[in-house]
């Protein structure tokens, strides 16, 4: 009962927030190839983080400049070649309610993307919180509930096996 109260305290605290920053409709024809400097928030869940390693190193091969957002602990488990380009936080960055603290938010309002890119699967209001928290005209994430919120490029997951959807991923972003 209190994690479904502080799930709904969550949402209406991240909703209020974001109440002046909602996503812009745009056309995509051009932005992928005009985008150079992406802000990747990798996935929470394990296989997905593993199989999300695919994604990176497409970004890397178009020359794309990469800021690699995840857990402190997950640093060590990123390719060698995509350690240095990495933004952690640490456990203590997030408070009751499983979003950022005051503290990273101020931190990531500071820096600049052309494109945010939140690999997360799974429904997760902290990775949607801070794709909106960074400035960026672009915001890419995967269908969840209320994504619509979050992005203005969302690609649909059908419950593939994690390989496959990053797979189709690519593919989709290749269009772009």
């Amino acid at each position: 009962m209190i994690d479904y109260i502080k799930e709904k305290l969550a949402t209406y605290i991240v909703k209020k927030n974001l109440k002046e920053n909602l996503p812009l409709q745009q056309s995509f024809s051009q932005s992928f190839k005009n985008s150079f400097n992406f802000f990747v928030i990798m996935p929470a869940n394990e296989s997905d983080f593993r199989n999300s390693f695919t994604v990176l190193d497409f970004l890397d091969s178009q020359n794309k400049t990469l800021t690699i957002f995840t857990n402190d602990f997950r640093v060590a488990l990123l390719p060698v070649k995509f350690r240095n380009k990495s933004l952690s936080f640490s456990i203590i960055e997030m408070n009751k309610l499983k979003l950022p603290t005051n503290d990273l938010i101020a931190k990531l309002k500071k820096l600049h993307f052309d494109a945010v890119l939140d690999l997360n699967r799974e429904e997760n209001l902290f990775s949607s919180f801070v794709s909106n928290l960074v400035n960026s005209k672009i915001r890419i994430g995967i269908e969840k509930k209320k994504s619509v919120n979050y992005y203005n490029l969302i690609f649909s997951d059908n419950n593939f096996e994690s390989n496959i959807f990053y797979s189709n991923l690519l593919n989709c972003l290749k269009m772009f």
